[in-house]
């Protein structure tokens, strides 16, 4: 229960904390309030009229010190906040501090000011004109949106605000018919001005209201802080209604009152206008020194968290690369009639790239190469796909079964293809082909084979081999691609290279391709070495040509020899 009842005060008083300090300020100035006319007799005695002057004059031109002031903070720091409630209280400052101005010089008592002061009633005039410019102004201010920004300039206001000081200030002390009587000699404060003074105290309290409600909204404590110093005002006009001298403990009291109220609403647009900003910037900065205290340990926190991730993204690859090197054959079928040698050199951990040479009987061997759209991951995973899709050999019912021509295996794979969810822009090549031992034939079927095979007759001349079909993408919807058997019949001796354009694309250091050209000649002038020896004669040259450059395609090569 005691938890209960402390976490209860607690939520309390962090919630409703600020209205408190509002109703703090009401109990306090009540006290001095209430015991002023306890010691009316006593500080008659004690304070006479040259001290009271001397300590008249401290008040007022404190106050009147305060009022300038917050009129020059608002006034040159409306180029950078556009605050237009600040600027609009700034000139209602201005206005009283050049009204208490004429107060202050005009009370009684004081040297001559343009004329005698020799009555309590034009100060008195000048007092409560101050204050209800005060009352108006800080009414009108609470009806503007504290954070509502304007593009006026700031210099429209000055003019018209000298010239009604100026207005009020001759009609006052020239024309003070005109006006109606505020104090008498002899019989003290008159009823209008009494009155006058219960409005202002009304409008006083408007203007806490106001802020009430805003606060509840904005959460600013600056409001609250403004609040407070509008209670010392409703005291202080409760002050200058309860005096009869203007020489008494109450006068002197409201000028107390008024004095802290000054500077409460000082302290207040202070806050906002000067002292909120650089706070705000001060936290900015300690919010930066702390973030880059912080950025080491950050970055090297993410740099270990991205080596983890590279980390685990190489093993990913490398087992991928494991996977399709799986895929690949392990050793290529050898026979006294042929002989096969390859080349395979993925330009990343894993190739778009794809081969295979096999028995399909005692007298036919198959082999095929391919390339896929792009390199890298993505074409990796196609050439899973193919070494699926790919069936040279065709099964029946009764457990017989037939070795399917290259076109049919090739129309079989379109088909296939075409049937998955490819993107459109995905697309393979590949020619496949059988070679039958016992008569030399081999037959071929192309799909869209980018480069030609070239064939190395027994006499060393190199020469390409026609293929022509359409590739395997999706696009069977608009196109029935037709795939052909072509034959020809090779010689003891002939061997067949079948390749990637990878091989002739790739660039050295000078941007310069392998070309076309170049392999040609190079298989003229070593064409006539075993199969094994021209793969190692190619790879070689290949690479001196490339150098240090990276490849930028996989290069995939298949040597058929015909013994």
């Amino acid at each position: 229960q005691i938890n209960t009842i402390r976490h209860f005060q607690g939520s309390f008083f962090k919630k409703n904390g600020n209205y408190i300090l509002v109703f703090l300020t009401i109990a306090v100035s009540f006290i001095p309030f209430h015991l002023a006319s306890l010691f009316h007799n006593e500080f008659s005695r004690a304070m006479s009229i040259a001290s009271y002057l001397t300590w008249h004059n401290l008040f007022e031109f404190s106050g009147v010190l305060v009022s300038f002031a917050v009129f020059l903070v608002t006034y040159y720091t409306y180029d950078q906040t556009k605050n237009i409630r600040s600027l609009f209280l700034g000139y209602i400052f201005l206005m009283i501090g050049i009204i208490d101005t004429f107060h202050t010089l005009s009370f009684k008592g004081m040297p001559d000011f343009f004329v005698p002061c020799d009555d309590a009633n034009r100060p008195t005039t000048f007092w409560i004109i101050s204050r209800l410019i005060g009352g108006i102004g800080f009414i009108v201010a609470a009806f503007i949106p504290i954070d509502k920004k304007s593009g006026l300039k700031k210099r429209f206001m000055l003019i018209p605000v000298l010239a009604i000081c100026g207005v009020i200030f001759v009609v006052v002390t020239y024309y003070h018919e005109l006006i109606p009587h505020m104090y008498i000699e002899g019989a003290g404060l008159t009823n209008t001005k009494k009155n006058l003074e219960y409005v202002i105290i009304f409008m006083f309290i408007v203007a806490i209201i106001k802020r009430f409600h805003e606060y509840g909204k904005t959460k600013n404590t600056i409001v609250i802080m403004f609040s407070c110093a509008l209670v010392l005002n409703i005291y202080c006009e409760l002050a200058f209604v309860s005096y009869n001298s203007v020489y008494d403990v109450y006068n002197y009291l409201g000028h107390v009152f008024k004095f802290f109220s000054c500077f409460l609403m000082f302290r207040a647009l202070f806050i906002f206008n000067i002292q909120k900003p650089y706070m705000e910037l001060s936290m900015a900065k300690d919010e930066l020194k702390d973030y880059a205290e912080n950025l080491d340990r950050l970055v090297d926190q993410r740099t270990k968290e991205l080596k983890n991730m590279n980390q685990k993204l190489m093993e990913d690859l490398e087992y991928a690369k494991d996977v399709q090197r799986a895929l690949l054959p392990s050793g290529l079928p050898q026979d006294k009639c042929v002989e096969f040698d390859a080349g395979y050199y993925p330009a990343e951990r894993v190739s778009g790239d794809f081969y295979n040479v096999f028995r399909l009987d005692e007298n036919n061997i198959g082999v095929y190469i391919g390339d896929v759209s792009g390199h890298g991951v993505p074409a990796a995973m196609l050439t899973v796909f193919l070494n699926q899709t790919i069936k040279p050999i065709n099964y029946f019912a009764d457990s017989k079964h037939e070795i399917a021509s290259p076109s049919s295996v090739l129309h079989n794979v379109y088909k296939s293809f075409n049937n998955t969810n490819f993107k459109d822009d995905i697309y393979m090549v590949l020619l496949y082909g059988i070679f039958n031992t016992r008569t030399r034939e081999f037959t071929y079927a192309s799909a869209g084979m980018n480069v030609l095979p070239l064939l190395i007759d027994c006499n060393g001349k190199v020469s390409e081999i026609e293929v022509k079909g359409f590739p395997i993408c999706r696009f069977i919807e608009y196109y029935t691609a037709n795939y052909t058997d072509e034959k020809m019949n090779l010689r003891p001796g002939d061997k067949i290279f079948f390749y990637t354009d990878g091989l002739i694309d790739a660039e050295n250091e000078n941007r310069q391709t392998y070309s076309e050209e170049r392999l040609i000649k190079l298989l003229q002038d070593t064409g006539s070495v075993p199969a094994s020896e021209l793969t190692c004669k190619i790879t070689g040259d290949v690479f001196d040509f490339v150098g240090k450059n990276q490849l930028k395609d996989d290069i995939t090569f298949i040597v058929m020899q015909v013994n």
